[in-house]
């Protein structure tokens, strides 16, 4: 299956105020979210200057709040009515404690939307945020819309704009594809007719590294996701496989044997030459990810008798061990490095995932009692946790917020799906 879509965006920044961290009241705002309450936040509802555009104002209204209700920051209050900086609205609104309402309209110049956000300040009704956005897709303008809000509140952007990417075997082959964080938008990638695995998007969010059998060794590609190019990285014989980028996009972890060796896994540069060896042991060293400063890789070993977490410096020294009482795979570092996400076999021969806290050497458990649960990856802002699951009796892509609670299923996607990797933030597309 392979849905086209031609999409154009511009984003036009009209910025009313340099930043709205500058301003007392969002610095309050910012204080509470990061303590952890959940803010009343108003939505007016969204309109547009033309009534044959209605609808599509509703529609960009419905898919943000649903935006904003995922990240679990606020509150949504909609009355159903539209807020206009006036007193006797403002009182309106302050019955439902909200302190900031959020404005959009919406229009079609030329071929393309035109979303206007706005927020406003209700006890005040001074406007302290607007922006326009263009775009052909609706989803988009919305999306970024959300990511800005949480921007404002935050001081980080959310996580709306952003991609999965996974593998899927529908088709009867393992193919890669990609969606929106909320599932919408699927679409395949890669169209080789054979077994595709383990796919990583880069920091810029414009290549995807991924082991391919399509030439009948396990082979590791590069695909430029603009003009579809494929560059071979490694087609050493022998396994090149879990592959993933450093934080600045510029080098390569992943595991290969070069067909006498046991697994070890390399360094390597973007054109696949070999820069490092940072495993050497006899021991079968697998799924090398880099720490948040490039400076640490953690990684899967059985120099203990039996798959374990491991953590080195960059040079390969240094060397110590994450110690779990099980089978442990598919480690991944937080983007804030206080974390790492992986699985581990349970009392049930199944897998469990949990989140190993590096500065207290614990570990927690997220899930349980619900089959098997797999190929864990952090959302970009470290929030939520994306994964695999044979749940429901075919393997399937949930979401779930850090601690565990909100676990979800994505979108209903024929076939299984396998080893999701949560893309970067997108600007345009």
């Amino acid at each position: 299956m392979k849905i086209k879509k031609t999409k154009r965006i511009v984003i036009v920044l009209v910025c009313l105020y340099q930043s709205m961290l500058l301003f007392s009241s969002i610095d309050v705002y910012i204080k509470i979210v990061k303590g952890g309450k959940r803010l009343e936040l108003g939505i007016s509802k969204f309109v547009s200057k033309d009534p044959s555009y209605k609808n599509v104002a509703q529609d960009v209204e419905k898919i943000l709040i649903d935006d904003l209700m995922f990240t679990r920051i606020f509150n949504i209050i909609e009355p159903g009515w539209q807020y206009l900086p006036k007193k006797e609205i403002s009182e309106k609104w302050k019955k439902y404690n909200v302190s900031v309402v959020v404005c959009g309209e919406v229009e079609l110049v030329g071929k393309e939307y035109v979303l206007k956000g706005t927020m406003y300040d209700v006890e005040t009704t001074e406007k302290i945020y607007e922006e326009k956005f263009v775009s052909n897709d609706i989803r988009y303008l919305a999306h970024i819309f959300a990511d800005n809000i949480i921007m404002r509140f935050t001081g980080e952007y959310g996580i709306a704009t952003t991609k999965i990417y996974f593998v899927n075997d529908m088709t009867g082959s393992k193919e890669i594809y990609s969606m929106d964080y909320d599932g919408h938008n699927l679409q395949q990638i890669t169209f080789d007719n054979s077994i595709n695995i383990y796919p990583r998007v880069s920091p810029d969010g414009e290549k995807i590294i991924y082991t391919t059998y399509k030439y009948s060794n396990p082979d590791l590609y590069l695909l430029n996701l603009k003009t579809k190019k494929k560059t071979p990285i490694s087609s050493r014989q022998g396994l090149n496989i879990t592959a993933n980028w450093s934080a600045d996009g510029n080098q390569i972890l992943a595991t290969m044997t070069r067909a006498q060796h046991q697994p070890n896994i390399f360094l390597l540069d973007l054109n696949g030459n070999i820069i490092k060896r940072l495993t050497s042991i006899r021991a079968s060293d697998v799924s090398g990810y880099f720490s948040p400063n490039n400076r640490e890789i953690v990684f899967i070993s059985d120099r203990a008798g039996f798959p374990q977490m491991y953590i080195s410096d960059i040079d390969g020294i240094n060397f110590r061990r994450l110690t779990t009482p099980a089978y442990t795979d598919s480690p991944m570092w937080s983007a804030k490095g206080d974390r790492i996400v992986f699985c581990m076999r349970n009392e049930k021969s199944m897998f469990d995932i949990y989140t190993y806290d590096i500065s207290r050497g614990t570990y927690y458990r997220l899930t349980q009692d619900s089959r098997s649960n797999e190929n864990p990856f952090f959302s970009p802002d470290g929030r939520f946790i994306v994964f695999s699951s044979n749940r429901n009796g075919k393997y399937e892509l949930y979401t779930m917020f850090i601690d565990g609670s909100s676990q979800r299923r994505i979108s209903q996607i024929k076939g299984n799906s396998y080893t999701p990797n949560w893309g970067p933030r997108r600007i345009k597309n």
